[in-house]
């Protein structure tokens, strides 16, 4: 395991007053345990601030006649919120509708949540001009990710 000297932060002012504070930064071999430990600290912070997540997770998918999933959608449900995590149709199944129609019913899952909005992000190398023709908005653009000359678009809908 690397270490490396944190600063000793004695002495310095923060937003709630001066702080003492000293430690070590780790590179963690334990990727799940430090995931868990950092969850869970961030976790507290937030739920101490807006109150509790009450996460849900969402998942639809699109099946063929044999049963076989072509398509899904994959989010979670927190705070007043739907955020979209994945969102795929097959290309064999794509012109049809069922892009819309899975987002649709994802909107309606939302609502009968007593969401406020849905956030996604999609990359410019999949369907960027999709989502504004549904009704969102484009919030925020990254350029030249994930590769130079490509982009990564954040979207909202308002509920």
């Amino acid at each position: 395991m690397d270490e490396i000297a944190a600063e000793n932060l004695q002495g310095k002012t923060g937003a709630a007053g001066p702080t003492t504070c000293s430690g070590t930064v780790h590179r963690e071999t334990d990727v799940a345990g430090t995931r868990e430990a950092v969850i869970a600290g961030l976790s507290a912070h937030n739920e101490a601030l807006v109150g509790p997540r009450n996460a849900r997770p969402l998942a639809l998918s699109l099946r063929d006649e044999g049963g076989r999933i072509v398509g899904g959608l994959i989010g979670e449900l927190k705070w007043q919120w739907l955020y979209v995590d994945l969102f795929w149709i097959d290309e064999m199944h794509r012109g049809a509708g069922h892009g819309e129609a899975l987002l649709r019913m994802a909107e309606q899952e939302a609502r009968d949540a007593g969401a406020r909005g849905i956030y996604l992000v999609t990359l410019s190398i999949q369907a960027p001009g999709f989502y504004p023709r549904m009704g969102y908005r484009e919030c925020g653009r990254m350029e030249d990710y994930p590769v130079a000359g490509e982009r990564l678009h954040h979207f909202t809908k308002a509920l």
